[in-house]
């Protein structure tokens, strides 16, 4: 054998290795992905359910968002009470924070279409115009996201 031929040989499992390293990387590629979709999948829950803990953490927050949401429905914001106004402008802002998070994600594609609308919609339905209602500060393609899914249910 010349030296040509071991050239050869040796270029052909050159390649080769360099094929099978390629495979490998695509595969933990592949295997990393799905590791991160998982962990981001945790975090939205989690942080959904300390948005939940959050307001049910005391029955102040609870009946003040309550109250909130029923006299902002029924237009007569100007009847809650200072704390009550208050108290809600902090839940909702935590609320806010969450919901445009969450909106933010869905836009970039890490959120799936099932969870944004089974989650975040349903919740923009109900909290929607508290949070348009409070003046909080929102994105503008968050505000115009939230505008949408009011007019549409």
């Amino acid at each position: 054998m010349d030296w040509d031929a071991l050239g050869a040989i040796a270029e052909l499992l050159g390649a080769v290795a360099v094929f099978m390293t390629l495979v490998y990387l695509a595969v933990q590629l592949k295997q990393n992905n799905a590791f991160a979709q998982a962990q981001a999948m945790q975090a939205r829950t989690d942080t959904q359910l300390n948005m939940i803990s959050f307001v049910l953490s005391d029955p102040k927050y609870l009946r003040s968002i309550r109250k909130t949401v029923s006299s902002i429905a029924a237009s007569e914001k100007e009847g809650l009470s200072e704390e009550d106004k208050a108290t809600a402008n902090i839940i909702l802002g935590v609320m806010r924070t969450t919901l445009e998070n969450t909106f933010e994600q869905y836009r970039k594609g890490l959120i799936g279409e099932d969870f944004y609308q089974g989650i975040t919609v349903q919740t923009i339905k109900t909290f929607g115009p508290a949070i348009l209602s409070q003046d909080l500060w929102l994105t503008p393609d968050f505000k115009k996201e939230i505008e949408t899914i009011l007019i549409s249910s």
